[in-house]
């Protein structure tokens, strides 16, 4: 049976801009693709702002019956759809009840959900929520009739964390190119410019990591670093307090156009630095396809699962030194913005994203 009718569901308390910048990407993909139904839902409680969301009723926004309300809603919808793409709901103890009753559901996976809970929820509640999920999310995957991780790291995670032995593919996040503009040229030659963006600077981005960095070495280049997102009170008085804090400049949220301002002068961008704190060597993150169309190379801590290892204007390492990044950058300064999208664009356009997984999804059903 060749897939014809895919729907991809998302259902969260809260849609974050992130995930909502991805779907809308897999959205406006989904018009190029040939031969395919695809459609894709976000249930959250939220204002609803683009025309794939649905807000969830209000008599129901409290997690015991919210859950309910997202399974209920992707059975009913199930039985018209060959494939239901279903992002995992971590946590839910009633996946219990209702998984067996989506046959076609592919479980979506964006973390490794038994780590990823200790670090959401602090104390006690995260090692009850962990052991919790170790149970539930065990049954969830058992009932689903595949897997698909962001990255190939997080879907064999699921069958070697949780003792299955489930088929697996890989699903990335990507962009619509023609979505995002290519970057002003504004770069200088005398200072180094890099550009860290985050809805929040969460534990795995790392920034601590960069801070500690710059305020035990002593760096004799002319250089800034761009932190666009929302900071919090000990991260504040934490910049406030290191030796570069004039290299520094806080922005807070901004909107599209704010951060193509900054970007026009920057070299390079920063990825995540510790996603090894989610027990992560691996990543998917939409931010570096953004940048990479905007024709800004990404130095990061991890590999990205859509681009090649020796990818020229992309670069990890396990562990973060400065003097590499301004390495880096220098080293980019030369190569024009359109260069960089053009090389980029084959591994990071979501149109591309989803055929390579609609291919690979009719292979494994047809086995």
């Amino acid at each position: 049976m060749k897939v014809k009718r895919i729907l991809h569901v998302t259902a969260l308390r809260e849609l974050g801009s992130g995930q909502r910048n991805q779907l809308k990407y897999e959205v406006n993909a989904a018009k190029e693709i040939q031969d395919i139904n695809w459609n894709t839902i976000a249930f959250h409680s939220g204002e609803k702002i683009e025309s794939f969301e649905s807000r969830t009723p209000k008599y129901i926004d409290v997690l015991v019956f919210r859950n309910i309300y997202f399974w209920l809603k992707v059975i009913r919808m199930s039985k018209h759809y060959d494939i239901v793409m279903f992002r995992y709901l971590p946590f839910d103890i009633f996946s219990i009840i209702f998984s067996p009753f989506v046959k076609n559901r592919v479980s979506v996976h964006h973390s490794k959900e038994i780590e990823e809970l200790v670090l959401i929820k602090k104390g006690w509640k995260g090692i009850f929520a962990s052991i919790i999920e170790r149970f539930t999310g065990k049954i969830s995957i058992n009932n689903s009739l595949l897997i698909a991780g962001v990255t190939e790291e997080i879907a064999k995670y699921q069958n070697e964390r949780r003792k299955l032995n489930k088929k697996y593919v890989t699903y990335q996040n990507g962009i619509k190119l023609s979505d995002i503009c290519i970057a002003d040229d504004n770069r200088l030659d005398n200072e180094i410019n890099i550009i860290f963006v985050c809805s929040y600077f969460t534990e795995w981005h790392g920034l601590d990591i960069l801070l500690d960095f710059l305020n035990t070495n002593d760096i004799d280049d002319n250089f800034f670093v761009h932190l666009i997102g929302n900071l919090n009170t000990d991260q504040l008085l934490i910049i406030e307090n290191n030796k570069y804090k004039n290299n520094i400049n806080v922005y807070g949220a901004l909107n599209k156009n704010e951060i193509y301002s900054i970007a026009s002068k920057c070299d390079t961008a920063l990825g995540s630095l510790a996603l090894f704190r989610q027990n992560m060597t691996e990543g998917s993150t939409l931010k570096v396809s953004e940048m990479l169309a905007m024709g800004i190379p990404v130095y990061s801590g991890h590999k990205d699962a859509s681009l090649p290892e020796d990818f020229p204007y992309y670069t990890f390492k396990k562990d973060f030194n400065f003097f590499e990044l301004l390495n880096f950058s220098k080293k980019h300064k030369v190569i024009s913005r359109l260069e960089v999208r053009e090389a980029s664009s084959v591994y990071i356009e979501k149109s591309n994203i989803m055929k390579n997984f609609i291919r690979t999804l009719n292979c494994i059903i047809e086995d």
